[in-house]
């Protein structure tokens, strides 16, 4: 008697939810084969290159140049994106829910939701310092700031915090406007230098390049509060201000803890060497959002490598594999200030030249180019945009 075989049963693709699409989010997306059945959730429409948004301050960057579609990114990978604000996830229930109520099961989950502004409780912070960690904040500020330039008289700029964004804002700020009589900068910093932890030398090279500007660093002061007017230090000093920009700060999003991800409010979610979540063995948490054993900077650079050892443990665990290691690389930092001088930090050690904004410029060219390879028109389309003020921006001005 002869018998019918039946056909193979394939399984089903794991189902990976991804919630946030920045750098991490959608590198891990993008690494993520026709193996997984993916989906990709972000409020936003676009990707956005953050590492740059200083130069819309001075308007040598504008906004088409560091935005990205991301359903076009998502959708060209072969995987789905929901443009909508993921409010919880249950890990235990294998599902997340949306703003809009809609609950999405999931198989795994990549947490990647980075940071939001941090004003550390300081009275009217939030309501009159703009925030500056989007290229919407960038452009607003850009727009501020030329306003403010040309009203009649003195004017003055408050930068809130001296770190990479800090530093890099108030280089633009002198690109732009140094050669504006009557227009004083100011920036403040709680630490008693510029950078502090990272580069001491820095803090001496952004003094020697501001001595001779209108411009007053005042470290080792923490703001009390901001007015619509200016603001106090904890010191007692008052410092007016048309115009303040609070880089002062990120902390982890509330989903984290209200996803129970995260021990307490405000705190990144513990992850172990492999990336996995501490609190589910179904999620990992990449990116700015996760609290690594060894803590690493909050870096793109960073973010990308975690999004592909992300992606790799995915497959591992699928197949029942030993999940590896993250192990970050030492790449060395670029800083630029403004056309006045770039900065090249390894480990301790700072190299300083304009001629460095060259690296800068390469490094965002190459890297947006991998995220977004030209291989159709809309593509090859945005890298003659981005290509296109190169030339501008590398230039020095003018003395």
């Amino acid at each position: 008697m002869s018998t019918r075989r039946r056909p193979a049963v394939t399984p089903a693709r794991p189902r990976v939810a991804v919630v946030g699409a920045n750098f991490a989010g959608l590198r891990v997306a993008q690494s993520l084969g026709d193996g997984f059945e993916v989906t990709v959730f972000d409020p936003a429409p676009w990707f956005e290159w953050l590492p740059n948004i200083h130069e819309l301050v001075s308007g040598t960057r504008r906004p088409v140049d560091l935005r990205l579609s991301r359903r076009r990114l998502i959708e060209r990978a072969g995987h789905a994106f929901v443009q909508e604000e993921v409010t919880r996830i249950e890990p235990r229930k294998r599902r997340l829910t949306t703003a809009s109520g809609l609950q999405h099961a999931f198989d795994y989950c990549v947490v990647a939701v980075g940071g939001r502004n941090e004003t550390y409780g300081v009275p009217g912070a939030d309501r009159h310092a703009l925030p500056f960690r989007s290229v919407e904040d960038g452009e607003a500020i850009r727009r501020r700031l030329a306003a403010l330039a040309r009203r009649k008289g003195p004017q003055s700029v408050v930068v809130v915090g001296g770190g990479f964004t800090g530093v890099e804002a108030l280089g633009e700020i002198l690109r732009r406007y140094r050669t504006r009589r009557g227009l004083s900068v100011h920036l403040v910093e709680a630490a008693p230098t510029l950078m502090h932890g990272v580069a001491p030398r820095i803090d001496a090279l952004v003094r020697g390049h501001c001595a001779a500007l209108d411009v007053q660093l005042h470290t080792g002061s923490p703001v009390a509060a901001v007015t619509a007017t200016g603001l106090r230090l904890r010191s007692g000093r008052r410092i007016k201000s048309g115009l303040t920009l609070w880089t002062g700060g990120v902390s982890a999003p509330p989903l984290l803890h209200r996803s129970g991800l995260a021990p307490r409010p405000r705190q990144w979610a513990p992850v172990d060497s492999s990336l996995r979540s501490r609190r589910s063995r179904r999620v990992f948490v990449i990116g700015d959002a996760a609290a690594l054993p060894r803590p690493v900077r909050k870096q793109a650079f960073h973010a990308l490598e975690m999004a592909e050892c992300a992606a790799d443990n995915l497959r591992r665990a699928v197949a029942g594999r030993p999940l590896r290691t993250f192990r970050p690389s030492r790449t060395p930092l670029l800083v630029a200030f403004g056309d006045l001088d770039t900065f090249l930090v390894a480990g301790r050690s700072v190299l300083a030249s304009p001629a460095l904004a060259v690296g800068k410029e390469a490094v965002y060219q190459v890297t947006m180019a991998q995220i977004d390879p030209p291989l159709d028109v809309p593509a090859l389309g945005q890298l003659a945009s981005r290509v296109g003020g190169t030339a501008l921006r590398l230039a020095p001005r003018r003395r």
